[in-house]
């Protein structure tokens, strides 16, 4: 196994021992993990990390403009669009920020403009929550701009993703393990939403894991497969133990994503 990917075996314990303390609430070991995913088949989605500078109403009451530090890693291609994901971590609270699709219709400044200072705007015109409550599913197409504001107004850092239906969301590792010289990384759904969707045409992810307090830690290329109860009995009984220590009922599904290659990542700004 790679030296990177050994690095990558020891934050994740490191992790796993440091974030308890912020879900205390879900008490069964676990690491936080953010999926980034897209639909074009065998796209590596391009995620990064930046410290937000602010949100502001943008040209409608359902438009959000969030204010990065730039630069982003590239510019959107033809049928690309961006998700801006923030989280209040200790709430396991969050929401995704979406632009429209780079298309005829939509020129590059209608999805993200930077300035002279090398702030980047970006300009979601959908807004979904990405935690697990009643709200969900009460609010999950249209959700106040004033919530948004309240709940993660003051958060320090963001992650964007690019690509088509590009989606990030938030996944607790609940068992790792190695094979074949490459770590294997576990987790449940509980409902089949925009990355299920996404997974059906591209099973290329790029899966973050971070520390929480600083934003650090490494961007991971995975192969993600669903796998059934027997096949990884020991995987799956974890993972059915930590949706029941947060109430969330039975996984749906259950997954395995093998890590193929990492990088370390850190924010812009």
């Amino acid at each position: 196994m790679s030296s990177e990917l050994t690095r990558f075996l020891s934050f994740l314990e490191e992790q796993r021992a440091k974030q308890a303390s912020f879900f205390p609430t879900v008490k069964y070991e676990k690491v936080l993990s953010f999926m980034g995913t897209t639909s074009l088949t065998g796209g590596a989605p391009s995620l990064s990390v930046h410290r937000v500078h602010g949100l502001a109403a943008g040209a409608s009451e359902r438009e959000l403009r969030v204010t990065l530090a730039g630069p982003l890693p590239r510019a959107p291609l033809r049928g690309e669009s961006l998700s801006v994901h923030l989280t209040r971590v200790e709430h396991y609270q969050g929401f995704q920020v979406k632009t429209r699709p780079l298309s005829v219709q939509a020129l590059e400044s209608d999805l993200v403009e930077t300035d002279a200072h090398g702030e980047v705007a970006v300009k979601g015109v959908s807004i979904y929550t990405v935690h697990h409550s009643p709200y969900t599913l009460k609010f999950f197409e249209n959700v106040p701009l004033e919530e948004v504001v309240q709940v993660v107004g003051a958060v320090r850092y963001a992650l964007v993703n690019m690509g088509e239906s590009a989606n990030i969301s938030p996944r607790f590792i609940f068992h790792h393990e190695v094979k074949d010289g490459h770590p294997v990384l576990f987790h449940g759904d509980g409902l089949a939403l925009k990355t299920y969707m996404n997974l059906r045409s591209n099973r290329v992810e790029t899966r973050v894991v971070l520390d929480i307090e600083t934003y650090r830690g490494f961007a991971a290329r995975t192969t993600v497969e669903e796998f059934a109860p027997h096949q990884h009995p020991e995987a799956y009984d974890k993972i059915c133990r930590g949706f029941t220590a947060g109430n969330w009922g039975k996984p749906s599904r259950v997954f395995r994503c093998v890590v193929e290659s990492v990088t370390p990542i850190e924010p812009v700004g």
